[in-house]
């Protein structure tokens, strides 16, 4: 398996747009965090909650994680060497197993970038107005493991998405209607149901200052049988139909 799993992360290396994503990423949680210190609504920056809502920006890049994630698989279709690939390594749930492999890599690389510029751009601007981010409590480390942990899954599921849909547009289009429109109905519809989608769970990971949401823990479960679900079905039909 690595001597698949190599080759998947140095093809995506040398893509610059793996390179402007993963940019793109920490850029979106930075102004996000940037945003949320400027408005600092109602002055909760002095207390914990108003610090943790800025932290949760750690998991703004996974929006561009899961558009990483299906470019992973889907843009083999697109550009055709899918085939290449299955020729030298006919059995197709080990390909994919490394495409998610990579995706799990690059969407850790995503997290860490976004959660990094977050804390930065967070004790940066809160030392500068005399009120530090209490590094030593716990909620400022889950919450950044949280945001770490949402693009990860994130750029799992955007694999498994592409491996699908075989298709990038549709495949990125297909995710993001799900996660911020569709669910979104569903949710002021049934809004109980709300918590156990793949937003609110997500929500969770990353320890949103909302009501009604699973514990980190819980919205971590989620997330994984989510992914692997997505990801069992995407071998299912991988190994069913035909390459073209």
């Amino acid at each position: 398996m690595p001597t698949l799993i190599g080759p998947e992360l140095r093809k995506l290396a040398s893509v610059r747009s793996t390179w402007i994503l993963l940019a793109a990423t920490a850029l979106l949680a930075g102004l996000h965090a940037t945003g949320l210190l400027i408005g600092d609504p109602g002055g909760e920056l002095a207390e914990d909650i108003g610090k943790q809502r800025v932290l949760f920006s750690a998991g703004m890049g996974s929006i561009l994680a899961i558009v990483l994630g299906v470019l992973i698989s889907a843009g083999e279709f697109r550009h055709g060497t899918i085939t290449d690939t299955y020729l030298t390594t006919p059995r197709r749930g080990r390909v994919l197993t490394a495409k998610l492999a990579a995706g799990f890599a690059v969407g850790a690389a995503a997290g860490l970038a976004s959660a990094a510029t977050t804390l930065a751009v967070s004790a940066s601007w809160l030392s500068a107005t005399d009120n530090a981010l209490p590094l030593g409590e716990g909620y400022v480390w889950l919450t950044l493991l949280g945001g770490l942990l949402w693009c990860t899954a994130y750029a799992v599921i955007g694999v498994a998405v592409g491996t699908l849909t075989r298709n990038p547009v549709l495949g990125i289009v297909g995710a993001l209607a799900w996660l911020y429109v569709i669910e979104g109905i569903v949710v002021s519809a049934f809004e109980d149901v709300g918590r156990w989608l793949p937003s609110g769970a997500a929500s969770a990971v990353g320890k949103a200052v909302k009501d009604g949401l699973l514990p980190q823990w819980g919205g971590v479960v989620m997330l994984g049988v989510y992914a692997a679900v997505i990801a069992g079905v995407a071998g299912l039909t991988t190994l069913r139909r035909d390459v073209t």
